[in-house]
Parts: structure tokens; sequence; C-alpha cells
């Protein structure tokens, strides 16, 4: 997992960074000027929230299913119940954490819910977007047999 500099002039762009909207969202890595300035020391906090950086502007029905209550069974189911996560622009909030914990498991459960919640917010819209074809079809269908019947009207005498 990389990290984000604390300054955004120390960010350099690879080819892998460069990602379109139709992309899956992925978390790029943690935002080191975020954490608590005692963090990984003895008088550190033991559980702090993490900012990590996504690869993109999340759309909304991927920050729907990132803040659905299967999200909060998923990290009970392996064993972070205590932690939770928000969706601030292009950032990962997770909160009540630590970057041990993050290491030792929770980032894989985190980018995990978050690829699940691209791959179903790709499935809706791939739904609805047969579900316009299906009903452009059917008026383009429609037109046709409009079309057929006024040219089978005969005005004439």
């Amino acid at each position: 997992m990389n990290t984000t500099p604390e300054r955004t002039e120390d960010l350099f762009a690879r080819p892998s960074d460069l990602t379109g909207p139709e992309d899956p969202l992925r978390v790029t890595g943690i935002v080191l000027s975020s954490l608590p300035a005692e963090t990984l020391t003895s008088e550190g906090p033991q559980r702090y929230t993490v900012t990590a950086s996504l690869s993109r502007r999340p759309d909304p029905l991927e920050i729907e299913a990132v803040h659905a209550e299967s999200t909060r069974r998923k990290l009970e189911e392996a064993g972070f119940g205590h932690a939770g996560l928000q969706i601030a622009d292009r950032r990962l909030l997770i909160f009540s954490t630590s970057l041990e914990e993050l290491r030792d498991g929770l980032a894989q459960v985190v980018g995990t819910i978050v690829r699940t919640a691209t791959l179903k917010a790709l499935a809706q819209k791939d739904l609805a977007r047969q579900a316009r074809a299906d009903l452009d079809e059917a008026e383009h269908e429609r037109f046709l047999r409009v079309a057929e019947t006024a040219a089978a009207i005969d005005f004439g005498p």
C-alpha cells in the first residue's frame, strides 16, 4: 500500500494511479498528515481515525454501498466491529483503528468492501442501462407500428 505525502506537491502521478470513472475504486494509501502527531509512540492513542486516499471520486452508488449496514456486518464478521468507514470526497475515513490493525488484516477487509461496493455499483448501472435499452427498443417498435398503421391509412376518394 502506498502512503500519501503531507504536501500535494510531493505527489507524482504514475500511469497506474491515473484512473477513469469506470475503473474500479481502490484504496491507494494512507494520508500521513491526517494521523495523530503521537502515532506509534507510548503517549499515542490506541485507536484513532485513519484517512486513506481513494483512486478516484466515488459515485453515489459506491458511497451508498460503503455506508450500508452490510459494511458494518462485514467488519464485525472479520473481527473489526469497533471500526467504521465513511467516504468524504476522495478520502476514506477509517474510524476507531490503528496503523497496526490495518497492517494486520483490516486493510484487506476494507479493500474487499471497497471493491465489492464498486462491483455492486457497476451491476446496478448495467441493470439500469439494460432497462433503458429495453424501453428504447420497445418505444422504437411501437413507433414502427404507429408509422406502419399510419401509412396504411388511405385518404383517397
